[in-house]
């Protein structure tokens, strides 16, 4: 009896426990707090964008090429001899001016011969007049019937001979006189010396090449062009007799700094050059021993523009009017830009291309409006009016 008495007395604890339990874990699911509903969020894609830079007035055309001499010319003898003087100035970086003597030779010989030569004229000028006198004295003769005619023919026959030799003798004098003058070489016009290769004492020959040197007052450069940018130089064509070219500036960059000089247009040579199809357009600056106005560095350290120095040339072009400029990544496929307007919204525009130069495109104004803003990054799938963020845009906002 009392065994089962303590039987259901196990099986009422168990019971009561389960309960109990049971209890618990419905009141905890009752007075647990309800989670928070948060409405989905749309991730809009990122986006940078830069501000369109908005231009009135003509467009530049930039082109690059090597700072070379317009005149350069070979110094050298046209007669043998030994040099007895060599002008200081004939060094390399050297600077001469028209006239200056360069070179003289030895002139000793030639004044022998030249010498040599006037003697041998006044001789044969002595037998021309003896000949012309016997000539004359011979006609008197035969007129009173005192000589025969073959008296005359030989008299006439040494005349002509005197006087051949007289020719010949004054054709001489002028070769030694010539040749007793380019014993003294000068310079043909202003310059500079590019190389020289010449020693005092020497003998040289003609035909030598003994130093190398430029005409200073003018250099130029040859920029190559291609018919887009021609089309948008102002009048590459009128030039020479036809009035001066298009401005134009040079800008060389030395010791960390950037110099400009004055520059036209002066000639396009007559040919397309048959590989790369472009115009090659030779722009000209007149004073080039001047130092170059600094652009950007130290005035004081300006250099004046020099034969081999690499320079970019800018032309001005025409005036398209109003346009803008935008960075090269910014032009879409088609010539068109992503505009981003106001509230994040992304505005497909087509674009007329005015010009490329480098990393920046000139676009025609028309159809954009003012503070518009370009993206400039790109998207994987984009249509016209979708909604974007720009990167930095909370902080452009911020600021003042």
């Amino acid at each position: 009896m009392t065994t089962t008495s303590s039987r259901w007395l196990w099986r009422f604890v168990v019971v009561l426990i389960l309960a109990a339990g049971v209890g618990g874990f419905a009141a905890l699911n009752a007075l647990r707090p309800e989670p928070a509903v948060r409405a989905p969020t749309t991730q809009l894609p990122l986006v940078q964008a830069a501000p369109l830079e908005f231009r009135d007035g003509a467009l530049r055309v930039t082109g690059h090429g090597l700072v070379k001499a317009r005149a350069e010319a070979v110094l050298g003898v046209e007669v043998p001899g030994r040099l007895v003087f060599v002008s200081p100035s004939l060094a390399a970086g050297g600077a001469f001016t028209r006239g200056e003597v360069l070179l003289r030779l030895d002139d000793e010989p030639y004044r022998a011969a030249l010498a040599q030569a006037e003697a041998e004229l006044a001789s044969a000028r002595a037998a021309l007049a003896l000949g012309e006198q016997q000539l004359e004295r011979t006609r008197e003769l035969i007129a009173q019937g005192f000589q025969s005619r073959q008296a005359l023919d030989e008299r006439s026959s040494s005349r002509d001979q005197a006087a051949a030799a007289f020719a010949r003798a004054e054709a001489l004098v002028r070769q030694r006189r010539v040749d007793f003058e380019r014993t003294v070489v000068r310079a043909p016009f202003d310059g500079k010396v590019l190389s020289a290769r010449v020693v005092r004492g020497e003998s040289v020959q003609p035909g030598k090449e003994l130093a190398r040197f430029y005409a200073d007052g003018v250099l130029e450069i040859a920029v190559s062009l291609t018919d887009r940018e021609m089309a948008l130089a102002a009048d590459p064509w009128r030039t020479g007799a036809r009035g001066r070219g298009a401005a134009a500036s040079v800008e060389v960059e030395h010791g960390g700094g950037v110099y400009r000089w004055p520059a036209h247009v002066d000639r396009v040579e007559s040919s397309v050059d048959a590989a790369t199809r472009t115009f090659n357009v030779i722009v000209r600056v007149d004073n080039p021993a001047e130092r170059g106005s600094a652009v950007r560095g130290n005035a004081a350290a300006a250099p004046p523009l020099l034969v081999g120095m690499y320079a970019t040339v800018h032309i001005v072009g025409i005036d398209p009017g109003r346009h803008a400029l935008v960075p090269r990544r910014a032009l879409r496929e088609g010539d068109a830009l992503w505009l981003l307007q106001p509230g994040g919204v992304l505005n497909v525009r087509p674009v007329r291309v005015l010009q490329t130069s480098g990393e920046r495109v000139a676009v025609s104004a028309e159809g954009l409006p003012e503070g518009a803003r370009v993206v400039v990054s790109d998207l994987k799938v984009l249509t016209d009016g979708m909604r974007v963020r720009e990167l930095g845009a909370g902080e452009r906002r911020a600021s003042p």
